[in-house]
């Protein structure tokens, strides 16, 4: 099978089975290992958050206890007072509360239903005095005006000092509740409320008026809910599976209610329920698949056909371009891929075209510069042996200050020779500069003073030759001599990690915002514009052309304060081999 056009076909019903095999296989893995498992975790961020509105609820029935607390009215204890406010708040809160109480601290309740209970005996109540707290939420009791289960909230009333004068309950409905925590709608689940006995309570039909007990579930069927209910003793929020009599997997999800200690809400659903969606995308996945099978080979038949031909018509084109024929040209009007392909192949020759010409030019070039650059060696090594033959006349003179001045010009031309490397030891740059320097002194005087602080450790490396001059010289024309009075240059070579770095310092009269980004642009490449300096251009050129561009000069400065400019250079190892 060598046809191009029977090896697509091959290959889109090879590629494609497997594919949709692999597909199936991670889709069933990302359903069971991770959709599955963040499924139950959103679904118990959904349980703790409508458990959050549970105990907001509960809260603000708790805040609306605290501020009939603090009227006179009940703070007095006076019944005669109390009784017909308390009838009033009765009636306004009735969607709320199914009653009041006004407790006096020896027990005795008034209710607003105008009856009297004793409640010493009775656990909230114990709980509450006992403890000197705000306020309790008791476990479910059972009405006396309706025999509905319901749930006292009691708060403390103080007087000035803090002192308790009495109590005040409010009774609410624990189908309440309950119908907050029916809202939770998810994988035809049921929801419920459970207390700190493990009694639960549901506003569902079927389970409304049977009596269940999470520590009694066994006598139910149900294998491992007696777990579920010790975990919910120590309050811990948690995500579990039991089984019912029938075997099926059951999903638990169950949450504290704030505000209501012992409480908890709660949810469970069978987890076939929670699977099925995903276990009828993997069927139709199966079933596409198949389906994306007989048409792919279908297609492919039509589409290898409408590849090859054109493929071989550019295969015949490059043969040419080989045999050295670069005038041909694939002139197919197709505006599709291949029709890009042939485009792309006719810019590729005219681009190899245009390279022989640019690199016939640049060698040509190349020559040129290598010719000019013989001859300018002339008058260096002509000024040199000059130089030489007035330093032995002045020293025939006893003219010193002659000598040393010829003998630092001598360094400068003998250096910048320096038999045509373009590399030179850290130590011959240094003398270069040294010698430059010296020069500049000389002329200058007091209006320039200077310091080098070299890393000792650079004298055993090398450096591109004279990178460091130009800068130098920078420094002096365009900043020590436009100022007024004296100025200083520092140099200062460092290591920096795998690179050198050197700085040129100087106190001059700085640049300007605006022509310090002019200059940056045009030694990074974003500007063609003049204003930079032949030297430092030439500086940054050689280094990123002998480097890379992660190497060069960048400048900082402040008009009127001063400029530093800062050259970074690889290491390079005295047997010139980069040390990075």
């Amino acid at each position: 099978m060598k046809t191009l056009r029977a090896k697509i076909l091959l290959y889109f019903a090879t590629v494609t089975t497997i594919m949709i095999f692999l597909l199936v296989v991670l889709v069933r893995g990302q359903i069971k290992n991770t959709n599955l498992p963040l499924t139950i975790d959103l679904s118990q961020q959904i349980i703790t958050a409508k458990s959050g509105e549970v105990g907001a609820w509960i809260r603000q029935r708790i805040v609306e206890l605290q501020v009939l607390t603090e009227n006179e009215t009940l703070i007095s204890m006076d019944m005669d007072k109390i009784k017909p406010y308390m009838r009033k708040m009765d009636e306004s809160h009735n969607e709320d509360f199914e009653s009041f109480a006004i407790i006096t601290l020896d027990g005795q309740a008034w209710v607003t239903n105008d009856t009297y209970i004793d409640v010493n005996n009775r656990p909230y109540f114990e709980e509450i005095k006992a403890g000197n707290l705000d306020y309790i939420v008791s476990d479910p009791i059972i009405s006396r005006s309706n025999d509905e289960p319901i749930v006292v909230i009691i708060h403390a009333i103080r007087d000035a000092s803090g002192n308790p004068v009495g109590y005040i309950n409010g009774a609410i409905y624990v189908s309440k509740l309950s119908t907050i925590a029916s809202e939770v709608r998810m994988y035809n689940g049921l929801a419920w409320i459970c207390d700190r006995n493990g009694q639960v309570f549901t506003t569902d039909e079927e389970y409304i008026n049977k009596s269940f007990n999470i520590f009694e579930s066994e006598a139910y069927s149900y294998e491992g809910a007696k777990h579920i209910g010790g975990k919910m003793v120590e309050g811990i929020e948690g995500i579990d599976r039991i089984q019912d009599s029938r075997g099926n997997n059951i999903i638990v999800l169950y949450t504290p209610i704030p505000y209501a200690e012992g409480w908890f809400l709660g949810i469970h659903f069978l987890e076939k329920d929670m699977t099925q969606d995903t276990d009828k995308l993997l069927q139709m996945i199966l079933v596409f698949g198949f389906f994306i099978i007989a048409s792919l080979i279908v297609i492919s038949l039509f589409l290898s056909a409408s590849i090859v031909k054109p493929v071989k018509e550019l295969q015949g084109l490059m043969k040419d371009v080989e045999g050295g024929n670069l005038d041909i040209v694939y002139s197919n009007p197709r505006e599709d891929e291949i029709g890009q392909l042939g485009e792309g192949f006719n810019k590729m020759v005219g681009q190899i075209k245009n390279l022989i010409h640019t690199v016939y030019i640049e060698q040509k070039n190349k020559r040129e510069a290598e010719l000019k650059a013989l001859q300018a060696q002339i008058q260096p090594h002509f000024l040199y042996n000059t130089l030489d033959t007035i330093q032995w006349m002045a020293l025939e003179h006893q003219a010193h200050d002659i000598v040393d001045m010829v003998d630092a010009l001598t360094n400068l031309f003998r250096i910048s020779l320096s038999g045509g490397e373009e590399i030179i030891s850290c130590a011959e740059e240094i003398k270069h500069i040294e010698s430059y320097l010296f020069v500049q002194k000389v002329r200058y005087e007091d209006k320039l003073e200077y310091e080098i602080i070299w890393d000792e450790q650079l004298k055993e490396c090398k450096v591109l030759k004279l990178v460091i001059q130009p800068l130098v010289e920078n420094a002096i024309y365009h900043g020590i001599k436009r100022k007024k009075g004296p100025g200083r240059i520092l140099i200062i070579g460092r290591i920096l990690g795998k690179d050198m770095e050197v700085s040129v310092i100087d106190d001059g009269i700085g640049i300007e915002h605006k022509k310090r980004l002019q200059i940056m642009d045009v030694l990074e490449g974003r500007s063609k514009g003049e204003g930079t300096g032949y030297g430092m251009f030439n500086v940054n050129e050689r280094i990123k052309l002998m480097f890379g561009e992660e190497y060069g000069i960048h400048i900082t400065s402040e008009y009127g304060q001063g400029t530093e400019v800062v050259l970074r250079h690889p290491l390079i190892n005295m047997d010139n081999k980069d040390m990075g």
